[in-house]
């Protein structure tokens, strides 16, 4: 049982030697075992398989082995009678040094079976020098020969940066002169007029910001009626010309008088936007949220419809207001 035993271990490691599988074989050779340093020989692998068998193949970068190095790869597929493929990996070697170099078995793996290829090796000689023949005379290297020189290559290149320089001085002085002669000169700076708003342009701006925060929506109902009030008397003593923020609702409508035949209905407005505003502010009246929105446009009705159309704006400066509260 145990010489059986070894017989079957011997038959397994020769198949493996000789690079045996069952999907597949490898074979590996050099076509030359000596060669001199700097000459190149190629090792190649055969690997015969099935086609449709994927084999998994050593990846070599620079070196094959230490020391052999790896000038040029390539790789073809030759197709063989029995339906079988072999798969032709050829490595164009070189090496540098002298020495007997080992190049060992590689793993080839496919399906579960791993098949090594054959180990090899390259033996790298010197060049043989023959130092005792006279017709061979060794020399030291010879120092760096300085080109002569080319005059007339020279002198095109000094003309050349003349002229350059020549030419950059020239647009230089230019550019300065230019920039002195506009420095000298005055610069005149046409002042363009600044249109100036009108007074109901300024009120309707305001009334259109009191419109938009919304302030009534967070309980703030008299605050809210009072800037709606306040835009209107800025709004009264720039159009009419009459002083508006020391006098009362009903004092500023009896001040109006002048305006009454012009602006009846306007001022029947502005009566009842001021006595909504006053029971507000006074009265503490919390009136409907339409009453909010009808009272702010009826201030922008009463500006739009007494603003002066002959309005001139030959002033250079905006007349200003704040909302008081």
């Amino acid at each position: 049982m145990s010489i059986r035993n070894n017989i079957l271990t011997i038959i397994l490691f020769a198949m493996s030697v000789c690079g045996y599988a069952q999907n597949f074989q490898v074979n590996a050779r050099i076509d030359s075992t000596v060669i001199y340093i700097g000459q190149q020989c190629n090792v190649t692998f055969d690997i015969s398989q099935r086609p449709d068998l994927k084999v998994i193949t050593p990846v070599f970068k620079d070196t094959l082995a230490k020391g052999i190095e790896i000038v040029e790869y390539t790789t073809d597929t030759i197709a063989d009678k029995d339906g079988y493929i072999t798969v032709r990996q050829n490595y164009l070697v070189t090496a540098f040094d002298s020495a007997l170099y080992y190049i060992p078995e590689f793993p080839f793996v496919a399906g579960g079976d791993t098949v090594f290829s054959y180990s090899l090796s390259l033996k790298v000689l010197t060049v043989p020098v023959d130092t005792t023949s006279q017709e061979i005379v060794i020399n030291d290297i010879k120092p760096i020969v300085e080109p002569p020189i080319n005059w007339r290559s020279l002198i095109t290149k000094i003309a050349i940066g003349v002229v350059v320089f020549a030419i950059l001085l020239v647009v230089v002085l230019l550019v300065v002169r230019h920039l002195r002669k506009r420095k000298m000169q005055p610069i005149i700076v046409e002042k363009i007029p600044e249109r100036v708003k009108t007074c109901e342009e300024i009120a309707l701006e305001k009334l259109e910001t009191v419109r938009r925060e919304k302030i009534w929506q967070a309980g703030r109902v008299k605050e809210y009626y009072t800037d709606i009030t306040d835009v209107l008397r800025e709004y009264i003593e720039a159009r009419f010309g009459i002083v508006a923020f020391e006098r009362t609702s009903s004092e500023i409508i009896d001040a109006l008088y002048f305006v009454q035949k012009d602006y009846p209905e306007q001022l029947g407005l502005l009566r009842k936007i001021f006595g909504t505003s006053d029971m507000v502010k006074f009265a503490k009246l919390i009136p409907d949220i339409t009453i909010h929105t009808d009272t702010l446009d009826g201030a922008v009705d009463f500006v739009r419809q007494t603003k002066d159309n002959k309005d001139s704006i030959g002033s250079t400066k905006e007349k200003s207001f704040n909302i008081q509260n």
